[in-house]
């Protein structure tokens, strides 16, 4: 019988901070329904909502 050992980390992995990037589309935001990251000028912006603000109407 072969048996199979599981290492169990000390703490658990830190979730990594999400980052949006120029020119691809906002990433939503873990923990914040509804939420999505935006690069806007090279700055991360937090919006309520998925659609680019740069956009033309």
């Amino acid at each position: 019988m072969t048996r199979h050992l599981h290492v169990v980390p000390d703490e658990p992995p830190q979730p990594r901070e999400v980052v949006a990037t120029p020119d691809w589309p906002p990433v939503a935001i873990p923990g914040r329904p509804g939420w999505y990251r935006h690069c806007i000028d090279g700055q991360q912006v937090d919006l309520p909502h998925n659609q680019d603000p740069r956009a033309p109407t």
